[in-house]
């Protein structure tokens, strides 16, 4: 061995991420993110949201909130809101302070907790079939991603927290703990509606293989946790026992949701898909006597359906399994319309995951962060710096809008080829070995 070929065996061992330096990672990402959450930059339409319920969650208590609050979000969440509020008060008895930073960063913090625990997540899902130091270093690339610390940390959005029940979710499925994984995606659900985005990838990679009754359960047992969560916010009048006043909660539910669908009822919400030169036009309009709403469920389905086949002929191949949620997740954000521009996320841990078993997908993943870091900045500017926004022409922005869907049309038409190449008897050893210099 030369001295070259000793210097090279250094080199590569010490850039080897193992417990020690991912745990040294993680506390670095978690400065970041704290540093970033105690600046005054947010994205204020949210953020004031989030405050205004937060203060009406303490003020009004769970059964009056939604008569004195606009909030568009399901229960689950707000009790992490309520949470919040309560640790505030402590500070700020009568609440004459809420545009302090204090209030902000507090409402940061949950999703930045989860950007952590998701990586976390991540190197836990990853170890059993990969090296330590690929689990270790895919799971500290998703924690430093721009975008993610991004939503999470300056804009103030929630989807991180979703994207960490995903994954939780996403590893009981792997461990073949299906029933804990549905109930806790009819969790997700009410913790955010684009929760069943991850439903679908429980039933395409699980319908060939669950036993009826495992099914009933879950549509059972996510039903009576969701009244449950949701029964504190809704109640169900005096007469308890009444089949109508039980389905009361349920009701209420539906009519809320169905309400924020109905007002977000555009073929893009600014979201640079394949509806991005379609952005705030309404999904009912008409194209070849077909409405883009039906265009667009009916894309999902054929996306669906073709995904629960390629799963079914790989029989729950891991690799395949995070190839599928990873196409799954990014077709929901680029399909259907009435999306927003941060949906693209929650494919994207999933992405990470997939790289460890499948090179290419490193490049699409850096692709959607970059398209997802400049739809994301498209909308933080438009709204929260409206002149700046103004001034630039045009011309200019609808050619991102085009320009950046197009690109995110051929990376997802990309991630998709890869599940029909997909060969069937190889292995996730040998696709991970390929993928030893990430």
């Amino acid at each position: 061995m030369t001295i070259f070929d000793e210097s090279a065996n250094r080199l590569k061992k010490t850039l080897e991420v193992n417990s020690y330096k991912f745990y040294i990672g993680l506390a670095i990402a978690l400065a970041l993110h704290l540093l970033l959450i105690s600046l005054p930059f947010a994205f204020q339409i949210d953020i004031n949201l989030f405050k205004a319920w937060t203060v009406n969650l303490v003020q009004q208590g769970f059964g009056n909130f939604y008569n004195y609050s606009n909030c568009d979000y399901p229960p689950a969440y707000l009790y992490i809101l309520w949470a919040i509020g309560k640790t505030y008060r402590i500070f700020d008895p009568n609440f004459e302070h809420t545009g302090s930073i204090l209030l902000m960063a507090m409402i940061k913090l949950p999703p930045v907790l989860a950007d952590i625990g998701s990586a976390v997540l991540i190197a836990k899902i990853l170890k059993p079939r990969t090296t330590e130091h690929q689990a270790y270093a895919i799971a500290l690339i998703y924690v430093f991603n721009p975008l993610v610390i991004f939503v999470s940390a300056v804009w103030g959005q929630v989807d991180g927290v979703l994207v960490f029940l995903m994954l939780w979710a996403f590893d009981l499925i792997q461990k073949n703990y299906v029933i804990r994984a549905g109930l806790l995606i009819a969790t997700m659900v009410i913790v955010k509606p684009q929760g069943l985005f991850l439903a679908l990838f429980l039933l395409i990679s699980q319908w060939f293989r669950q036993a009826w009754w495992k099914w009933l359960v879950i549509a059972f047992g996510g039903l009576a946790i969701t009244w449950l969560i949701i029964l504190p916010f809704y109640g169900i009048g005096a007469n308890s026992l009444g089949v109508n006043n039980l389905l009361t909660p349920f009701i209420l539910l539906y009519q809320r949701l169905q309400s924020t669908a109905n007002y977000y009822d555009f073929a893009s919400v600014n979201a640079f898909n394949i509806w991005g030169w379609a952005n705030w036009v309404r999904d009912y309009t008409i194209f070849a006597k077909i409405s883009y709403k039906l265009i667009g469920l009916a894309s999902l389905g054929i996306l669906t359906v073709w995904l629960g086949i390629f799963l079914y002929r790989q029989h729950g191949h891991f690799a395949a399994n995070c190839l599928a949620a990873a196409t799954m997740l990014i077709g929901c954000f680029m399909l259907p319309t009435r999306m927003h521009e941060r949906y693209m996320l929650y494919s994207l841990a999933f992405m990470a995951i997939s790289i460890a078993v499948i090179p290419v997908v490193k490049w699409i993943y850096w692709g959607f962060t970059v398209t997802g870091a400049v739809n994301v900045g498209y909308v933080y500017l438009r709204y929260n710096y409206a002149s700046l926004y103004n001034a630039i022409p045009e011309t200019w922005l609808q050619t991102v809008i085009y320009g950046i869907s197009a690109f995110n049309v051929i990376l997802f038409f990309i991630l998709l080829f890869q599940t029909i190449c997909f060969p069937k008897t190889e292995s996730v050893a040998a696709r991970s070995a390929a993928t030893d210099s990430v």
